[in-house]
């Protein structure tokens, strides 16, 4: 899958951004999914980051960064647009719902990402079984 010029854009944007400050990312939600055959056409960019590189890639984007906390989920969060398109950049993701209690694990996460090529750079795709099991820990059957 092609992605939407303005998104590949703010993709590669995002992604200098972040190597030049030396944070490792990961590309989770749509933009993750298309970048790994999905047929979709996302409009935005979701992130994931270390705990410790989450303040420094925030800033790095020029987004507030907060806890963010709610309807099941608690981590680190910053929202905002670059290019005209969205980001929404997360870190330390708990989830807690009726299927349990899913502790953020970076190190699994990357562990299990994948490399896609965009451009010239190599991109760290968040696996997509993360995205699934955070939807049955939540009980969150129209995400699955």
């Amino acid at each position: 899958m092609t992605l939407p010029p303005r998104t590949h854009a703010t993709l590669i944007a995002v992604a200098s951004r972040l190597e030049r400050v030396g944070t490792r990312f990961l590309v989770t939600g749509g933009t993750g999914r298309a970048l790994l055959g999905c047929d979709r056409r996302p409009g935005d960019v979701d992130l994931e980051v270390d705990e410790p590189d989450a303040a420094r890639a925030a800033a790095a984007l020029g987004l507030p960064l907060r806890r963010d906390a709610g309807g099941g989920r608690d981590g680190l969060r910053a929202r905002g647009l670059l290019n005209g398109v969205e980001l929404d950049l997360t870190s330390s993701l708990r989830v807690e719902g009726p299927g349990g209690v899913l502790a953020p694990d970076w190190d699994a996460q990357l562990a299990e990402s994948r490399r896609v090529r965009v451009g010239d750079r190599t991109i760290w795709v968040a696996p997509p079984e993360e995205h699934l099991t955070r939807a049955i820990v939540l009980g969150d059957w129209a995400a699955i």
